[in-house]
């Protein structure tokens, strides 16, 4: 089992959210320095190393959970889901571990067993010893027994391969939304994420409605002057 990171620069004196803050983020990155062995099942200890790394976050974050936003179950939702699918998966590849290793024990005994029928002389002779191993290797108990051992292998192995797709696909949605952003945002390690300013709206150049040259000429054409009558015909004033 992976020990616990150490944390450093705790403070009686300070605020309970600085000291939390400086817990979690510790706790954070020992689960995340598991990330690269993430996409193989194989790695079977890492992985289990990364629940118990996850199970410390969990725990640490539901201490300081009354020092939060009520928002922050919503963070150990994420985590206790890895958890649990990880922790399904470990429980089933122990089981399928016991079972094969109890399988290998019980044919290593009956093994033995038949050796010593068929190499021991004073057990009769080689007819007798025949129908002996004959009825030893023949058993109905053995063969019902180890078709349910084998059985149940098969179940556990299904299981295990069940629960690491539900922590793959439960850890690349952390990972899509940034969880350890948004946790380290949440808790106070990094400041909170500017919201983009708003966009101006887009000004479109319109281009000039189409002017009906003919119908412009029509309506600006100047009124006739009034018909100025010749200077000798304009009437004298009467004296």
């Amino acid at each position: 089992m992976a020990k616990a990171s150490k944390v450093k620069g705790l403070d009686k004196k300070a605020l309970v959210t600085d000291n939390a803050a400086r817990i979690i983020e510790v706790r954070l990155d020992d689960v995340y320095q598991y990330a690269p062995y993430v996409e193989d099942p194989q790695n079977i200890e890492e992985i289990h190393n990364l629940r118990i790394a996850a199970k410390r976050l969990r725990y640490t974050l539901e201490m300081f959970r009354f020092a939060y936003p009520k928002e922050l179950k919503e963070l150990i939702s994420e985590v206790k889901q890895i958890q649990s699918s990880i922790g399904d998966m470990r429980d089933a590849d122990i089981m399928v571990e016991t079972v094969l290793n109890l399988l290998d024990d019980r044919a290593t005994a009956r093994s033995e067993r038949l050796k010593d029928i068929a190499t021991s002389s004073e057990r009769g002779t080689i007819a007798q010893r025949k129908q002996r191993l004959g009825e030893a290797m023949s058993a109905p108990t053995v063969q019902r027994d180890d078709i349910a051992y084998y059985t149940l292998v098969a179940h556990k192995a299904d299981v295990s391969n069940d629960s690491y797709a539900q922590f793959r696909v439960a850890w690349a949605e952390m990972q899509a939304t940034d969880f350890y952003g948004r946790l380290r945002r949440f808790v106070g390690i990094d400041p909170p994420e500017e919201e983009p300013e708003p966009e101006a709206p887009e000004v479109v150049d319109e281009p000039p409605p189409e002017i009906d040259e003919q119908l412009l000429a029509e309506e600006h054409i100047p009124p006739a002057p009034e018909e100025i009558p010749p200077l000798d015909v304009v009437a004298e004033p009467d004296e």
